[in-house]
C-alpha cells in the first residue's frame, strides 16, 4: 500500500482558487485503478491550511496516477497556488489494527 499525504498552506486570496481545482480532480482520482481512497481536510485551527491524503492499493497504480494529467494540472496549482508546499510519499508494506497493538502489549511479535 502507498499512503500519500500534501500538506498545502495557501494565502486567503488563493483559498478559493484552490478548493475549487482540489474539489474538481477529487471524484476522477477516486475512480482510477487503484485508488483506495482520497480524502481533503482543512486545518481547524489554521485556515489556510489544508492535507491532502491518498492511498493507492500498488506501487504501479500510484505511479500512473503521477503520470497523469489530473495529476500534473493539481501539482501546477500547488506551486502556483501554494507556499511551502510539502509533498511526501510513504510506502507501507503492512498496516496493522488494534490487534497488533494489543499483540505488542502482551510480547506477542507478527
Amino acid at each position: 500500500m502507498i499512503v500519500t499525504t500534501t500538506r498545502m498552506t495557501v494565502s486567503s486570496g488563493n483559498k478559493t482558487e484552490l478548493l475549487q481545482t482540489i474539489s474538481t480532480l477529487l471524484p476522477p482520482l477516486k475512480e482510477e485503478k487503484g485508488c483506495l481512497s482520497s480524502h481533503f481536510y482543512l486545518d481547524s485551527s489554521d485556515t489556510n491550511s489544508v492535507l491532502l491524503v491518498e492511498e493507492w492499493e500498488a506501487e504501479e497504480d500510484w505511479e500512473a496516477h503521477l503520470r497523469s494529467k489530473d495529476c500534473a494540472v493539481f501539482l501546477g496549482a500547488v506551486r502556483i497556488l501554494c507556499r511551502p508546499a510539502s509533498v511526501d510519499f510513504k510506502i507501507l508494506s503492512y498496516v496493522a489494527g488494534i490487534e497488533a497493538i494489543t499483540a505488542a502489549r502482551s510480547g506477542i511479535t507478527y
